[in-house]
């Protein structure tokens, strides 16, 4: 590992921005630090509030992002109200938490890191802590304590495993004391702690340590074997099958990565045996859970009987080690699945947490393979990982975490999403906390949808064509190897052309039923189809039109399609009803906004079979239904909204009009 520091970067910097600075080169490491991991803070003089100045230690907050951290992401604590916390033989973790948040100069700043008093009892300005892969290689071994040793000699304190928090405090502190010519600590099976009098001496003495600890492992170690990224089975059959059976409970999102490197893991003779030792350190079981489940065939079928095994494993290891008189219980279900011949699959609430359990067990991977090459991984037991996963400060944050957004966990497709109803649509499902998939055939208007609501929420965009047998499947694939699966289908693609029946051309009369019904039948087929491995139900919602009641003169193509497209829906509701998919059918009327459908030629067409000037179109429209009411996009997308969701679990073979109240286009 080489060091980042940057003599022009760092001159001139106040201690916080220099602190901010360093904490940022260590951040951009993800060898040594992910998602919230590691802490770093410096002792320095700022302003009292109540006036003059005071000596303060300046943390990261807990759970903030090192690579990304500002000033805001650090808590200022006065530090002559820490360290005589050090003389304390005993301080129970909420008294500690209490403590360290009385010694805020600052009631804004975000929660202090739980190792607070670790930086506080080492008296150096500057600290440096990380979990660092080379250095868990080295310390999660049955011999660690000698391989550190070996390896880092005298330049580290070596400390034993403690749970984070006030004794680990101070037998760091005490280890540091016995020997303060140590450049650093190691911390067994959690990382390393490094000091120094500026910001550059601690980061790069932290940089050397990890440097020399990677070469060790380098002359042992001879890498990942290579093998091809195509999996021996249908990676994309599996993750629907595990994403229905993982989401009994609650609905959860399952990354695919059938890479190289993740091949040469898990197809290891051994994976069955090194994987099974715990997590690289128990700061990881809050992601990864304390192991992986392993399985011993790809094929789908075998899935539910080896999920049920380690459901019942994870429940007996929670009655192991749990109070008898505490009743609260994670889910027993795993975050990360190896699959040999395959690759690996995780799972999370949304497709962010998915990703942070895979990185997360990736360098996992290169943790357990590198202790592997010197002797042989060994986790912590399983009884100190439990006492990490049920720690009582670690569930609190569970309290303070907002609460979930409807569709949470909901993977949704919109088809005709690049403009109109289906990109009012994508963003409302994205809103209630969909997946949402943003499918169309304009390429750059597809993409100009996902993009406005991915600035907020979850938005991935899809060009296909909806005619197109083979593009539909194709597309169903991507979704069931990038999520998992799919849980709402909302057809509404689209096209319309106006001309009498005695004008009008074959090719536009095949056009309209190519798009507007058999479109919606490729869709909704591959849609059900899917639903029905997963297990799990689903909702399809097609967008017709009150035209399906209530045709238009001059509008027979258009009509006629979508009146096959509203009894397409009505059979899939029969078919499915057992499957616990439901379908339902929307029928709007005259909705311009934002609409592509509305062709200047199309306006005028419709203009003239109502007798109007074209410029009147809108307020004809607006004027004809009972509420007297302009229908728009997003009054669609609400309704389609209350049928996908579970508001209308109970609701199936629906039409539920959106035209303001057209009486011929009454549902019946």
């Amino acid at each position: 590992m080489k060091s980042r520091w940057s003599s022009e970067v760092a001159a001139g910097l106040d201690p916080l921005a220099l602190r901010v600075y360093t904490s940022r080169l260590l951040g951009a490491e993800p060898s040594l630090v992910l998602f919230g991991g590691g802490n770093t803070s410096v002792k320095h003089e700022v302003a009292d509030p109540r006036g003059g100045t005071r000596r303060a230690l300046t943390i990261k907050g807990s759970g903030t992002d090192l690579a990304t951290i500002g000033a805001n992401g650090f808590a200022p604590l006065a530090l002559d109200d820490l360290i005589p916390l050090r003389e304390r033989d005993v301080l129970d973790d909420e008294t500690m938490v209490e403590l360290v948040t009385m010694a805020l100069l600052d009631t804004r700043a975000p929660r202090p890191s739980i190792e607070t008093l670790l930086h506080a009892f080492i008296p150096l300005d500057w600290i440096d802590h990380s979990h660092a892969d080379a250095i868990l290689a080295l310390t999660n071994q049955q011999d660690g304590a000698s391989r550190v040793q070996e390896v880092l000699g005298d330049s580290i304190g070596l400390v034993p495993y403690i749970k984070p928090g006030f004794e680990l405090s101070r037998v760091a502190a005490d280890v540091f004391a016995a020997d303060p010519s140590v450049d650093g600590l190691v911390l067994d099976k959690h990382g390393l702690v490094t000091f120094g009098e500026s910001a550059q001496q601690s980061y790069e003495r932290h940089i050397e340590l990890v440097s020399r600890a990677e070469a060790r492992i380098a002359r042992s170690w001879f890498g990942p074997r290579r093998l091809s990224a195509e999996p021996r089975a249908d990676a994309a059959r599996l993750a629907v099958t595990l994403r229905g059976l993982l989401s009994r409970r609650r609905h959860m999102i399952v990354r695919s990565d059938t890479s190289p490197r993740v091949r040469a893991f898990v197809d290891d003779q051994d994976v069955s045996l090194f994987s099974q030792q715990g997590p690289a350190t128990p700061d990881h079981v809050l992601r990864t859970k304390r192991l992986p489940l392993v399985l011993d065939s790809d094929d789908p079928a075998d899935a539910p009987d080896a999920v049920n095994r380690y459901e019942a494993a994870y429940a007996a290891y929670a009655r192991e080690h749990a109070d008898p008189a505490d009743d609260f219980r994670h889910d027993a279900g795993p975050r990360v699945v190896l699959a040999p011949g395959i690759g690996m699959f995780t799972t999370g609430r949304s497709a962010a947490e998915a990703d942070a359990v895979a990185r997360i067990y990736r360098q996992t991977m290169d943790v357990i393979e590198g202790a592997e090459s010197m002797g042989g991984y060994a986790a912590l037991p399983a009884r100190d990982l439990f006492d990490i996963e049920y720690w009582p400060l670690e569930l609190y944050k569970l309290k303070l975490a907002p609460p979930e957004r409807e569709l949470a966990g909901r993977v949704a497709l919109v088809t005709g999403a690049a403009s109109g109803i289906g990109r009012a649509t994508a963003r409302r499902l994205a809103a209630a906390g969909a997946h949402v998939f943003v499918a169309d055939i304009d390429a750059d208007g597809v993409k100009a949808s996902a993009d406005r609501i991915a600035a907020d929420d979850v938005a991935e965009p899809l060009i296909f064509d909806v005619t197109d047998e083979e593009a539909v499947a194709a597309a169903m694939r991507a979704i069931a190897l990038a999520v998992g699966g799919i849980d709402i289908v909302v057809s509404n693609a689209g096209i319309a052309d106006a001309a009498p029946i005695d004008a009008l051309p074959l090719s536009a009369w095949q056009r309209s039923l190519d798009v507007n019904a058999t479109g919606h039948f490729l869709v909704t087929r591959a849609a059900v189809r899917a639903m029905r491995q997963q297990g799990m139900g689903g909702s399809v919602v097609l967008v017709c039109t009150k035209n399906t009641f209530d045709p238009g003169r001059d509008f027979g193509a258009y009509s006629a399609a979508k009146a096959a497209q509203l009894q397409l829906g009505r059979v899939l509701a029969i078919e499915n009803g057992e499957q616990g998919i439901r379908v339902n059918m929307v029928n709007p009327d005259a909705v311009f906004t934002d609409s592509r459908l509305w062709s200047d030629d199309l306006r005028a067409g419709r203009a003239a079979a109502h007798g109007v000037a074209a410029e009147e179109l809108e307020d004809f429209y607006r004027r004809r239904n009972l509420l007297q009411t302009p229908i728009g996009a997003d009054d669609v997308a609400e309704a389609v909204l209350f049928l996908a969701s579970d508001r209308a679990a109970k609701t199936t073979g629906a039409v539920l009009p959106v035209d303001g109240g057209v009486r011929g286009a009454f549902p019946r």
